[in-house]
């Protein structure tokens, strides 16, 4: 019987780039533009792309 073979998945943090503050969590699979997010530290607006 042959292993069911999973795609590797890893799941890192989306930072503020303007004070690093964790903002949003993501696998390596998934795709995003056009995302705006307002950041609970900073108050800025940030495009997330990935």
């Amino acid at each position: 019987m042959r292993k069911i073979q999973y795609p590797p998945i890893r799941k890192m943090w989306y930072v503020c780039p303007v004070c690093k503050t964790k903002l949003v969590i993501y696998d390596n699979t998934a795709k995003c533009t056009g995302l705006f997010i307002k950041c609970r530290t900073c108050k800025n607006e940030i495009e997330v792309k990935i």
